[in-house]
């Protein structure tokens, strides 16, 4: 008997209590806390609906700057293909573009009119562009506003009342 005696005393001690519950435990947490994300993104995204009272989503009214729908959406393809440095590396981005416009024949009469005037607008607002800029969709979609911004900008310098409505990007190379 001393022998299994000796036996149990040199056998290593189980560790009962926290690590056994450490587990389930924290999968409730991190569970809960994915739930609570969940929750709050659905929140943000139907509480619009939810409080027009409607429970049908409703169109954006048009911001205060945005032109006004005028006549047909028509596309005018931009043929240069803009090639600039990232302001942040040593590689270079290069997209082509195509804009949408309802100004109607007047919009897209402007837009090739001042097509020098926009491609210099866009080549300038791509030179400040870094990695980040372009890594996501999000950050693509955030750049497409921007040139559209610059766009409308560079229109309206020359006398003409902007009018375009999206820009898509047609081809994007980062190397």
């Amino acid at each position: 008997m001393a022998e299994a005696d000796a036996k149990v005393k040199d056998a290593p001690k189980k560790k009962k209590g926290l690590p056994a519950l450490l587990v389930p435990l924290l999968a409730c947490v991190l569970g809960a806390g994915a739930g609570g994300a969940g929750a709050a993104i659905a929140l943000i995204k139907f509480a619009p609906a939810l409080l027009g009272g409607g429970g049908a989503a409703h169109a954006p009214a048009a911001a205060p700057h945005d032109p006004v729908p005028e006549g047909p959406l028509e596309y005018v393809e931009v043929d240069n293909a803009f090639t600039s440095n990232l302001a942040d590396s040593g590689r270079y981005l290069q997209i082509k573009i195509s804009l949408s416009t309802f100004g109607g024949p007047e919009a897209v009469e402007s837009i090739e009119k001042h097509k020098p005037a926009i491609v210099s607008a866009v080549l300038a607002a791509l030179g400040e562009v870094r990695e980040p800029d372009i890594e996501s969709a999000k950050a693509k979609d955030d750049l497409r506003e921007r040139l559209k911004g610059v766009i409308n900008s560079a229109l309206k310098s020359k006398g003409e009342p902007g009018g375009v409505e999206e820009v898509f990007f047609t081809s994007l190379v980062v190397q």
